[in-house]
């Protein structure tokens, strides 16, 4: 028979399982965040441009500079343009995109559940598996009655304001082949 008393002791027993369960499973702490080449960060934390760092390379990849240097400089420059995109969008796509941030911050207390639900990375170092979690969010079954269009959704922020940044920087103009904006001779 279950009394109140037996329930309080397993629902106890439960926290301290599950604690101690996400104290042995917690990930390795998030990647230092690269400094802002002097630009004041609005929104992202230090935690944030720490994730941004590993994303940024595997959602880019091959349109990245190959030299070391550049490549870190560029990336450098994509987190700054983040946070200026982001710094002027509508507070409530802030409030989303703050909330996408804590899950993607596998170093929060009790963070085991969101990252088995979304399948966020426990360890950001490993490019492959920072892969398979964004293949795995673009290609979320939007019916899913627990992350249901979420897990896209987000995945889509983070894709488009990623491009935006990278392909708004002169730096990768040629690459793609753009000569620039137009010069309009004056009149």
């Amino acid at each position: 028979m279950l009394t109140r008393r037996n329930l309080l002791k397993r629902s106890a027993i439960s926290g301290v399982t599950l604690l101690a369960f996400e104290t042995c499973y917690a990930s390795p702490q998030i990647p230092p965040a690269p400094d802002g080449m002097g630009h004041h960060f609005e929104f992202l934390t230090p935690e944030d441009r720490g994730i941004l760092s590993k994303l940024i390379p595997v959602i880019l990849a091959e349109s990245l500079p190959s030299s070391s240097k550049k490549h870190e400089q560029a990336i450098k420059e994509v987190i700054v343009g983040w946070d200026i995109a982001v710094s002027g969008l509508p507070i409530l796509t802030q409030q989303e995109l703050r909330k996408l941030f804590s899950v993607l911050d596998s170093n929060l207390i009790f963070s085991l559940t969101p990252r088995l639900l979304t399948g966020v990375p426990g360890a950001w170092e490993d490019p492959t598996e920072i892969e398979d979690f964004l293949n795995n969010w673009r290609n979320s079954n939007p019916e899913s009655i627990i992350t249901g269009n979420e897990l896209r959704v987000g995945y889509m922020g983070m894709v488009e304001l990623t491009m935006a940044s990278w392909y708004g920087n002169p730096r990768s103009w040629d690459f793609c082949g753009y000569g620039g904006p137009p010069v309009l001779s004056g009149t």
